[in-house]
């Protein structure tokens, strides 16, 4: 019986962790207008789904470089354009918090 491996290929997870994150903001910024209306439910579980679709690729953004590094130590440079692929998110993410503190300071309470 032979038992199959699973391997993490950085390149396809690269392009899905950015994918995701896109998507869970589209979604969130599409479920906004039923903010006020009857279908509240929507926006309830959409803003969910954003939720857990932005914050879920931010934590997978950030553990991607470690998991390429563990799975190829050996020739991890190889992969070093795939784990910075995979880093953007996360750089998006720091980048408009630094933004923000800088444009509004002491605004923002």
């Amino acid at each position: 019986m032979k038992i199959s491996q699973i391997t993490y290929n950085p390149k396809l997870t690269s392009i899905l962790i950015i994918g995701i994150c896109l998507l869970g903001m589209l979604i969130g910024n599409y479920v906004e207008r039923f903010r006020i209306s009857n279908y509240r439910w929507v926006y309830e579980y959409g803003k969910l789904i954003n939720f857990i679709m932005v914050f879920g690729s931010l934590g997978w953004s950030f553990f991607h470089p470690l998991i390429v590094w563990s799975n190829n130590k050996p020739k991890w440079k190889k992969h070093l354009i795939w784990m910075i692929v995979g880093l953007i998110p996360i750089i998006y993410f720091i980048t408009m918090m630094i933004i923000a503190e800088i444009r509004f300071g002491n605004k923002i309470t």
